[in-house]
């Protein structure tokens, strides 16, 4: 965090330096101050509508200009220290105006494009083949990164939800960062209602973790995980829950871990004991059945108008003749994990059968896109992360800017497969 803020820092600078040149003297300063100051109010207005539109021009717009900024700047810099002449002022502020309508325009380009892009989210499809030992077959329905706020297309969670109905997963996972707006503004907006009909979807359970931006929208009189689970999200907070035939474990996000001033539980505090007991008739369930039906038809035979009491009786006596077997159920155990920093080093024990995560939004417009891949070890897709089989999605929307170019939105349907039992 204190790299990235580094980082921006420098970037700022650069900018301010930059946008400041293509004018003389006090315009100039009172322009590139202008930018900066526009930029913080953006920041600061986040969650209205004219901050959003604020973020969604300089947080495509930065990254893009400073690719043009930083080869100028060194250009400047070198031609300072190695010529005996500065670069004329004039030079330097016709260059100054090319580069800023140069990286408004690819900005502006990128918008037009990347908006209906990121709207319309992708649809992947996975198998995932479990371990011998587990019986039973089940689908799953992964999103991740929602990031609800005044540019978000309810639209967008309507088609997500008709899409989930006729799917008929056994389980929605949800993958955490949930909205950049409070909770009471999504209530008046709606989306109350519709995060019931999504969950409603599932057939066994819809389960959720908390994300980075949980940690930044925290408060009092704010809980992102206690709306999640006032809509019917199983919000699992460093916690385990066997549900149905499956297991899962949600993490602490590492970001609302540090707001809380707690450390994460080691993940072999959650284990899950995913061994289920179950009755189960033995084969002898025919035969009794056949003596069942025998003496009900003698008892009918022999009085012509026997009583609903007598033929119950002999019904319950044959039936408690029945013999009962245990079988043991083995059940999948599946992580959800917001960042994928994979398992910690101190881990030992039994490992996840498959984990999730979401938060790197694989970059979500150029150049991140590009850079992405030297921060996370997994950036994106399918890939093993401390010798765990793990899913990194890009996310269902976006942070900041609605803005797709280079990766998309998406959902992933996960069907997770069962061998078939040989029989004898």
């Amino acid at each position: 965090m204190i790299a990235f803020l580094f980082i921006l820092l420098i970037g700022l600078v650069l900018v301010y330096i930059n946008v400041s040149s293509v004018a003389k003297g006090k315009t100039g300063k009172i322009i590139g101050g202008a930018v900066l100051f526009v930029l913080f109010l953006g920041m600061l207005l986040r969650s209205t509508l004219i901050g959003s539109y604020i973020v969604t021009f300089f947080a495509v717009w930065l990254p893009n200009s400073l690719i043009l900024y930083i080869p100028w700047t060194l250009y400047r810099v070198a031609y300072y220290f190695t010529q005996p002449h500065h670069l004329s002022r004039h030079k330097v502020r016709r260059v100054g105006r090319w580069l800023l309508g140069i990286s408004a325009g690819v900005t502006l380009t990128f918008i037009a494009y990347g908006v209906p892009h990121n709207n319309d989210y992708k649809t992947n499809l996975l198998t995932v083949d479990l371990p011998s030992q587990y019986t039973e077959s089940f689908t799953a329905v992964f999103f991740s990164d929602i990031h609800v706020d005044p540019l978000f297309d309810p639209q967008k969670l309507e088609r997500l939800i008709a899409q989930v109905d006729s799917i008929k997963p056994d389980y929605l996972l949800f993958g955490g960062d949930l909205a950049d707006i409070t909770t009471e503004k999504m209530d008046r907006i709606g989306y109350d209602t519709l995060f019931k009909k999504l969950t409603g979807g599932a057939k066994v359970a819809a389960v959720a973790i908390n994300g980075n931006h949980e940690a930044f929208m925290a408060n009092s009189d704010n809980s992102p995980e206690e709306w999640m689970r006032k809509v019917g999200f199983v919000v699992l907070d460093d916690s385990t829950a066997c549900l149905g035939n499956v297991c899962f474990t949600g993490r602490t996000d590492f970001t609302v871990a540090r707001s809380r001033d707690t450390e994460r539980k080691p993940l072999s505090e959650l284990i899950p004991d995913s061994i289920k007991i179950v009755e189960h008739v033995k084969d002898t369930t025919d035969s009794v059945a056949a003596e069942t039906a025998s003496a009900t038809d003698t008892l009918a035979s022999a009085t012509p108008n026997p009583t609903t009491d007598s033929i119950a009786d002999t019904a319950a006596t044959v039936a408690a003749q029945t013999v009962y077997d245990t079988v043991v159920v083995y059940r999948p155990w599946i992580l959800l994990d917001h960042q994928p920093k994979g398992i910690e080093k101190t881990h030992a024990g039994r490992l996840p059968d498959f984990a999730l995560s979401g938060h790197t939004h694989d970059g979500q417009f150029f150049p991140v896109t590009f850079i992405i891949d030297y921060v996370w070890k997994l950036a994106y897709g399918k890939g093993a992360l401390g010798g765990v089989l793990w899913l990194v999605s890009s996310g269902f929307d976006c942070w900041g800017p609605p803005v797709r170019v280079g990766s998309d939105s998406e959902i992933w349907v996960i069907k997770f497969t069962a061998k078939e039992k040989i029989l004898d």
